[in-house]
């Protein structure tokens, strides 16, 4: 099945949003990262990713069978909500909540959520559509997002990738999504729209999503991470840069937005910020690469993750891109992606 949708979440937010760290633990050692070997991708594909529980969206009316008006869920659900059962079973899909709806025939919900990392309980009471003919509760939610994004390496010796570059966060909430699994599948690029002064470009295409290339584990604030067969993702491996070594100067970034093998784009490394940067932006970079200007004005929504090398080593990621020059942008260091 073939759907076509718009970018993935590169974060041109002032943070991806249109329409993604395993290898958690401990940091590893400036001397542990020297000795990691990891395979820049730089390929661009689909990310689905479902949240756990249901996320609400947002609370609304619902005109009854008496032609009034009424509020079911009116300070019972607040946007940013995940419900978590009703009626004590775990609702796996909205489709699935939907028919538990229709099945109380207008008796009261016993719905657990969780709200700013606490569970609780709530009754709600269906009721019946005068236009719909169905029992509704006053509530939009949302049980998965789709996008575009770029896997920026995988590790060859575990199995695992990273991409992105950073997390995914519900554009309505914008908060960091919690999930409970997702994939990694192929897609067709059909279109690029070009970025400008003020105004994110985009990559547009089709989401194959019977084309599973790897599985989603973890949305963190430094990207997804997941698990991938052996021969999905090939290439060359590299040795990981620590932050030491990252210099200001020419570096290159890979990207397959060509329709070809993936290609490398130059690109500029203007400043550093060893010690901490905002929101993982480590690196300003900037476009150089008429090619690539050419062909997306500069870094458009659904790069991030897009692997930086420099110097025989894969020293980052791109994350952001500045809206008032879409030739430049961020980066974030690879020794705090893989970390």
């Amino acid at each position: 099945m073939q759907q076509k949708i718009r970018k993935f979440f590169l974060s041109v937010l002032p943070f991806f949003a249109v329409f993604i760290p395993i290898l958690l633990g401990v940091p590893q050692s400036a001397q542990a990262l020297e000795r990691r070997k990891l395979i820049p991708v730089g390929r661009t594909v689909g990310v689905t990713m479902d949240t756990e529980g249901l996320l609400v969206l947002e609370t609304g009316s619902v005109v009854g069978a008496d032609n009034e008006s009424h509020e079911p869920s009116k300070g019972l659900l607040k946007a940013g909500d995940r419900i978590l059962q009703a009626n004590g079973e775990k609702q796996e899909n909205k489709e699935a909540f939907m028919k538990t709806i229709q099945q109380s025939e207008g008796k009261p919900i016993c719905l657990r959520l969780e709200r700013n990392g606490r569970q609780k309980e709530v009754k709600i009471t269906p009721v019946l559509s005068n236009t719909a003919q169905t029992y509704q509760i006053g509530a939009w939610i949302r049980d998965s997002i789709q996008g575009i994004g770029t896997v920026t390496y995988y590790d060859a010796e575990n199995g695992t990738f990273g991409a992105l570059g950073h997390g995914v966060y519900d554009v309505d909430t914008d908060e960091l999504m919690v999930i409970h699994g997702g994939s990694v599948v192929d897609t067709t690029l059909t279109e690029i729209v070009k970025g400008e002064k003020g105004a994110a470009g985009e990559l547009i295409g089709q989401v194959e999503m019977q084309e599973k290339l790897a599985v989603i584990e973890k949305n963190t604030e430094t990207g997804i991470y997941g698990k991938a067969a052996a021969g999905v993702f090939t290439g060359e491996s590299y040795p990981v840069a620590t932050k030491a070594e990252v210099k200001k100067g020419a570096a290159v970034l890979l990207s397959d937005l060509e329709g070809k093998d993936v290609q490398a784009y130059a690109i500029e490394i203007e400043s550093l910020e060893k010690n901490g940067g905002r929101q993982h932006k480590d690196m300003n970079i900037r476009i150089m690469d008429e090619r690539l200007l050419a062909l997306t004005g500069g870094i458009v929504q659904g790069m991030s993750g897009s692997p930086i090398l420099q110097d025989g080593k894969l020293v980052g990621a791109v994350t952001h891109v500045t809206l008032a020059d879409p030739a430049k942008g961020y980066g974030i260091f690879m020794e705090n992606m893989a970390a």
